[in-house]
């Protein structure tokens, strides 16, 4: 049991975890214990509303996707309670989530052994940890840039988290858009990496619809082992044939 919990910790998607819970502890730490701005608070319980519904998210699917969903309760209780939004102190029982990811790392050759062999759930992880990080660094910035325009269209932290979210997904609704020249160089900035991210997304899409199925692959094996058999079952009859006739050469000779 404790060897297959250390294989599935060292995941990519339990990486990501691993990521975002230090980024999870960060923001709650900032919300509780530093005087910070209206703006720069709205930005950052916007981000830890983010971070905890992709907790959620993940924790379903590995609930759903668990043999013994009881056992699997038993182990990931605190991580549920962790998870739950806008009650921020709960967030420092990541800690236990976090220990037990860094406990399941062996070594780096270890870590990237798993990275390659899970080469979509390492995609998908990637994607996401992009897309948290252009959110926290474009709303932040937007709102640091733009406050100190008269004109500013985006003026709270829930507007440069809604900007930076139809940016990334190049959408563009226009109900808020910067109006100063740092604003507008961000803005392009986040505009090609949101390009990027999306032909990301296309990518794996593709993957996952033209790749063949774990069936597919299982009936591909079985053919295999079945070609294999005949050809050992082929080689013995050879080698019987072959006995046969040495033993009709002997019988033969005077």
């Amino acid at each position: 049991m404790k060897k297959d919990i250390i294989k599935n910790d060292t995941k990519p998607m339990s990486l990501l975890s691993l990521i975002l819970s230090f980024m999870a502890l960060f923001v709650v730490s900032g919300l509780l214990f530093f005087p910070l701005q209206a703006d720069t608070r709205q930005v950052l319980i916007g981000l830890d509303f983010i971070i905890c519904s992709i907790f959620m998210l993940q924790l379903g699917i590995d609930l759903i996707r668990s043999k013994d969903r009881v056992t699997f309760m038993k182990q990931h209780w605190i991580d549920f309670i962790a998870s739950i939004p806008m009650i921020e102190p709960l967030r420092y029982a990541r800690l236990v989530q976090m220990l037990r990811v860094v406990l399941g790392i062996h070594s780096g050759r270890h870590l990237y052994s798993q990275l390659l062999s899970n080469r979509r759930e390492t995609t998908f992880a990637s994607i996401i940890f992009i897309l948290i990080m252009l959110l926290t660094i474009g709303a932040i910035l937007m709102v640091l840039i733009e406050r100190k325009s008269p004109d500013a269209n985006i003026q709270t932290g829930a507007d440069a988290l809604w900007w930076a979210l139809v940016t990334i997904s190049t959408v563009g609704y226009g109900d808020h858009y910067p109006v100063t020249n740092g604003g507008k160089i961000l803005a392009g900035i986040l505009i090609i990496c949101g390009v990027g991210v999306f032909g990301m997304i296309s990518g794996l899409v593709t993957s996952f619809l033209t790749s063949p199925t774990s069936v597919q692959n299982e009936r591909a094996e079985r053919k295999e082992q079945m070609i294999m058999e005949l050809l050992d079952k082929q080689d013995l009859i050879l080698q019987r044939l072959d006995e046969l006739e040495k033993k009709n050469e002997l019988n033969r000779k005077p």
